[in-house]
């Protein structure tokens, strides 16, 4: 049986990695994991955004739907009472003709998003204070 000696030193140098080696990997492991957690909170911010979005149009219009059912006054007073944080709900009516009337609904998200939604009321009848007819 023949030993060789050499043979032993290849496989003491080959046995782990040095400190750079380890220093280099834990680098890379590091940027890697700051990355990933970058490209989270991106796409958490856009989905935050985009919930922003869709909740303001619907705010929007369900303001318009409470005004179209005859209670105008309490569009903005039902609504805001349960808004969130930093929105900002507005409802301006404007008579264009002397029996159409157009009102507008605005909220604004606290990331300065505006929704606005238009809808005309004309009145069949003189009594502007009755429930418009709405379109």
């Amino acid at each position: 049986m023949r030993i060789h000696s050499g043979g032993c030193r290849q496989r003491q140098r080959q046995q782990g990695g040095g400190l750079a080696e380890t220093a280099i990997a834990a680098l890379f492991f590091a940027i890697s994991v700051l990355g990933l957690l970058q490209y989270h909170q991106r796409l958490q911010q856009a989905f935050v955004h985009q919930w922003q979005q869709r909740q303001a149009w619907h705010l929007a219009y369900q303001q318009l739907a409470i005004y179209a059912a005859g209670r105008g006054g309490e569009a903005s007073a039902l609504l805001e009472h349960n808004l969130p944080p930093g929105w900002q709900l507005h409802l301006t009516e404007q008579f264009q003709t002397a029996a159409c009337l157009c009102v507008s609904s605005t909220v604004a998200t606290p990331q300065h998003y505006q929704a606005c939604l238009y809808r005309w009321f004309c009145f069949t009848d003189t009594n502007r204070r009755t429930v418009p007819e709405g379109n």
